[in-house]
């Protein structure tokens, strides 16, 4: 039974878990923060106490949803934040297991990815309509969402992207969104280990874990970015979809890499905290994510940060 600071620090999770709901249903910043930020609490109230904990603090928030309007329509509308929900469940109980974050964080894209496609195939079948059929209404709730996100939802107004007509866009987000889910889903799974971690850190939870910016990501993974560059010439429409679905995918673990470079340096030269709390945002903000993304690949051969030089040299 939880008492004193470990049921505050519970209490707390549960409050900003419901707090970014709430903002989500009124603010389209805080519909963003809430579909990147909502596992974090889980994880949080996981590292300090518990995976059951976790647990309990997911099923009472979806139960404090659902309460709100008992019936099928709230658990549909809420199936995303609740996907959130699961991953820090997820997330937290492979780490109280033992598995290292890269890892559990694998382990948890694969079964969150293999959700999304039970989904899928539920509702098609539910629906009496093909795959293809739900991956179109899909692609349009993502456009939507774009919009609202860009305030941009005005009947009549201009494509979220110069130059590119709407129905382009979204036959584009159609083609490419089982890649768009599997890097969509990594990228919430990676930046909220690594938050978590830090206000650990900063809590004074436990010992110091192994620094994240040590990672690296597999040799052989270069060969399936070239296969995939090859393929996007194959006149098969299908082939060059799935080969710039695995290029997402791939981009995302480079980025990744990228970002752990980044850190190395940030750490070598002493950056001061408030320095990289801009520092990093920026990371994400185009062109910089692309040019991190090459960063990632040049590592392979660079070796920035000389993880495997000898350790006398």
């Amino acid at each position: 039974m939880l008492r004193g600071r470990d049921l505050l620090i519970w209490l707390t999770c549960l409050a900003a878990l419901l707090l970014l709901y709430v903002g989500a249903q009124f603010n389209p910043v805080a519909f963003l923060l809430a579909g990147i930020l909502a596992p974090l609490p889980v994880l949080v109230a996981g590292r300090r106490l518990g995976s059951r904990s976790a647990l309990l603090l997911a099923a009472i928030t979806a139960l404090g949803i659902f309460s709100l309007k008992p019936g099928l329509e709230i658990i549909w509308e809420n199936l995303g934040f609740g996907g959130l929900l699961l991953m820090g469940v997820f997330l937290t109980s492979l780490e109280q297991r033992g598995l290292e974050p890269p890892r559990a964080m694998l382990v948890t894209v694969a079964a969150m990815c293999a959700l999304a496609l039970t989904l899928i195939l539920g509702q098609a079948l539910y629906m009496g309509v093909s795959p293809l059929t739900v991956l179109a209404q899909k692609s349009g709730e993502i456009m939507a969402t774009v919009r609202q996100v860009l305030g941009d939802t005005a009947a009549g107004s201009t494509a979220v992207l110069p130059g590119v007509s709407q129905a382009d866009l979204e036959a584009m987000v159609q083609r490419l969104l089982p890649g768009l889910v599997v890097a969509n889903t990594g990228l919430v799974a990676w930046l909220n280990v690594i938050l978590s971690r830090q206000i650990a850190l900063l809590l004074g939870w436990g010992k110091p874990e192994p620094p994240l910016c040590n990672w690296t990501a597999p040799e052989w993974l270069i060969f399936v970015v070239l296969g995939s560059g090859f393929l996007l010439l194959a006149p098969v429409s299908w082939v060059r979809s799935l080969s710039l679905n695995l290029l997402l995918v791939v981009g995302l673990l480079y980025f990744c890499q990228g970002v752990a470079v980044v850190a190395t340096w940030f750490n070598r030269f002493s950056l001061p905290r408030f320095m990289r709390l801009i520092g990093y945002p920026l990371l994400f903000l185009n062109p910089f994510f692309f040019l991190i993304i090459t960063l990632g690949l040049m590592d392979l051969w660079l070796d920035f940060r000389r993880l495997h030089q000898p350790r006398d040299a």
